[in-house]
């Protein structure tokens, strides 16, 4: 039994080193093309990722491929009017943390730094609990629009005393972080809520042949497998862009910011790239103490974006041209491409 047991272990890792090394073979090989031209993300086009994000062009991009109007005025509203926006704000709103002291509004992104900001909100509230610290997750802690009455929401995101500001992240690197976080981290808590909530699910359904051990174990779940399932839900949303019963980990980040949302209008939106020369000018901007910011530079040649590589290597070229197609909000909206060598294995037009 015991040489039954490390023989299963030993097919295992070699396996694991038989797909790290064709992601590879296949990273090196595969030509560069440029990315889908019909979306307006071909590589030539996106801008530089060191630039500031045009919000303008973010509203050009909401009007043109999502078909979002802007023609609301504060003054000629009808109650179903604002009906319509009160809920398409519903998820925004609880992501949106409020700090009064310091008049500012902050949107917590997942995978974009949350957990950084969210200790300095709760640190300016003078929180010095280490376990609310160390996982500053709890919303009780915080002041949220989504805890205000329905009724305020509307003038608080249009008094411009408060600062908005939020951070944003290069979508594909953010995608596997994610996957990364939630489906191969065994040592965290969340695992084996992640692994029952969702990762059944992904296996089950895109496992052939999957067995009743693998299903009910889902301590494995494939890369792929991930990506199936983000797809399957894209196709259920209603515009085929969002689908806002995904996991807020690996939702879009111009649907959880409500980039295209009529009476949302961020003063500055940062790149997670830059996210320490970036809180230290809105520290500089609202007056916060120095003393809290312990941001430090992002290293864009990260683990991360190796394994980035290797996983989109290893996906087949529908997956692959289906996943750049649901990111392609984003990309565009946000000004990124495919980091580094990643460019090189997306697929032709």
């Amino acid at each position: 039994m015991m040489i039954m047991k490390r023989t299963a272990t030993h097919i295992k890792v070699a396996w694991g080193l038989f797909l790290l090394l064709l992601g590879y073979i296949l990273l090196i090989s595969v030509p560069s093309p440029f990315l889908d031209h019909t979306l307006g993300i071909a590589s030539k086009e996106v801008e530089d990722e060191d630039a500031p994000i045009d919000t303008t062009k973010i509203r050009q991009y909401c009007r043109d491929k999502l078909g979002v109007t802007y023609n609301y005025t504060r003054d000629s509203q009808t109650n179903d009017v604002d009906d319509h926006y009160y809920a398409k704000l519903r998820y925004i709103a609880n992501h949106l943390y409020i700090n009064d002291e310091y008049k500012f509004i902050y949107l917590a992104i997942p995978k974009v730094a949350c957990s950084n900001w969210k200790r300095i909100l709760l640190r300016l509230n003078n929180v010095t609990d280490e376990g609310k610290l160390s996982w500053p997750h709890n919303f009780a802690d915080f002041r949220r629009l989504a805890d205000l009455p329905r009724s305020e929401w509307r003038r608080v995101l249009q008094d411009y005393g408060y600062y908005k500001f939020a951070f944003v992240r290069n979508p594909w690197t953010r995608l596997i972080s994610a996957y990364v976080d939630r489906f191969t981290r065994h040592d965290k808590w969340w695992y084996g809520y992640i692994q029952k909530t969702e990762g059944r699910r992904m296996i089950q359904n895109y496992r052939p042949g999957a067995s009743e051990i693998e299903v009910t174990a889902a301590t494995d779940v494939r890369f792929s497998e991930f990506v199936q399932d983000i797809l399957a839900h894209q196709k259920k949303a209603p515009n085929g862009l969002v689908a806002t019963n995904l996991n807020e980990h690996w939702n879009a980040q111009f649907y959880i910011a409500g980039l295209c949302h009529p009476w949302i209008q961020y003063d500055f939106i940062g790149r997670y790239e830059e996210l320490d020369i970036a809180s230290l000018s809105i520290f500089r901007h609202v007056g916060l103490p120095s003393n809290l910011d312990s941001f430090p530079r992002p290293d864009r040649d990260s683990s991360t974006v190796r394994r980035a590589a290797i996983e989109y290597a290893l996906l087949d070229s529908t997956l692959l041209r289906n996943l750049t197609l649901q990111l392609a909000p984003d990309a565009h909206m946000l000004g990124y491409k495919p980091p580094g060598a990643l460019a090189h294995i997306l697929p032709t037009p």
